[in-house]
C-alpha cells in the first residue's frame, strides 16, 4: 500500500474510534509523523496500532488498556525501533520546505505583476525581486517549519493545562524567530543585488517549480 492510501485509511479508522480513544491516538499519530523516522514504516506502524485499537475497542477496551497510561514512552520505543531518515530522503525533507516556498513565492509575484500589468502600473518595478528576499523565504520558512516541528514533537502527550501555556511559549518563540529573519533581510537588502524577472518569468519558474515539487518530493 502506498503512502497517500495508509494516510487515507488511517484517517477512515479514526473516524470509527470514540472521543477517548481518537484524542490518544491523535497524540501518537503527531508525535510519529513529526519524528524523524522512515514515513512508509511510520505509517505502516500508524495503520496497525488504529487496527489494533478498533479491535480492542468493539472489545470494550479503551486506548490507555491497549498502549498503557504512559503513550509518550510506548511511542518514544516505536521510533527508536524505526529504520529512520537516511541519505536522499533527509536531503528530501531539508530541500521540500524551502523549494515549495520558494515556488509560490514567484506564484505571488507573477499574480501581483500581471495585476499590475492590467491595470496599468509600473510593472517594472514590481518585477523586482531581492536576493536577500529569496534566502529569507528559503531559509525561514525552513526554520519555521522545522522549529514547530520539533515543538509540536515534544509538547504532544502534555496535559491541556499545561499545552495552553506551551502554546503562549511556543508563539513567543515563533514571533522571536520572525523577528530575527527580518532584521536579518534588512541586514542583507543593503549588500545584495537586486534582481529583474518579468511577471511571465515568475510564472515559468512557478511551473518548473510545481513540477519539480511533484517529481522530487510526491510520496510513493
Amino acid at each position: 500500500m502506498k503512502i497517500k492510501q495508509m494516510v487515507r485509511e488511517n484517517n477512515r479508522l479514526q473516524e470509527l474510534m470514540t472521543p477517548s480513544n481518537l484524542k490518544y491516538y491523535e497524540d501518537m499519530v503527531v508525535y510519529i509523523r513529526t519524528s524523524a523516522v522512515n514515513e512508509a514504516r511510520g505509517e505502516e506502524l500508524l495503520l496497525e496500532m488504529a487496527q489494533h485499537l478498533l479491535d480492542a475497542q468493539s472489545k470494550g477496551k479503551s486506548a490507555k488498556e491497549v498502549f498503557g497510561n504512559d503513550p509518550e514512552a510506548y511511542c518514544a520505543e516505536l521510533v527508536e525501533n524505526l529504520p529512520k531518515l537516511k541519505g536522499l530522503s533527509q536531503i528530501q525533507l531539508s530541500l521540500m520546505i524551502p523549494w515549495v516556498a520558494l515556488t509560490w513565492f514567484f506564484f505571488a509575484q507573477a499574480l501581483v505583476g500581471f495585476f499590475t500589468m492590467m491595470t496599468g502600473g509600473h510593472v517594472e518595478k514590481m518585477s523586482q525581486v531581492r536576493i536577500s528576499t529569496l534566502l529569507l523565504v528559503a531559509a525561514g520558512s525552513y526554520i519555521l517549519i522545522k522549529l514547530i516541528m520539533n515543538l509540536m514533537n515534544k509538547d504532544t502527550f502534555q496535559p491541556e493545562d499545561s499545552k495552553r501555556k506551551i502554546n503562549i511559549r511556543n508563539m513567543g518563540i515563533y514571533i522571536a524567530v520572525v523577528v530575527v529573519i527580518l532584521v536579518a533581510g534588512v541586514w542583507l537588502g543593503r549588500s545584495l543585488p537586486v534582481l529583474v524577472i518579468p511577471p511571465w518569468a515568475s510564472l515559468v519558474i512557478f511551473i518548473v517549480g510545481l513540477i519539480g515539487t511533484k517529481v522530487l518530493f510526491s510520496r510513493r
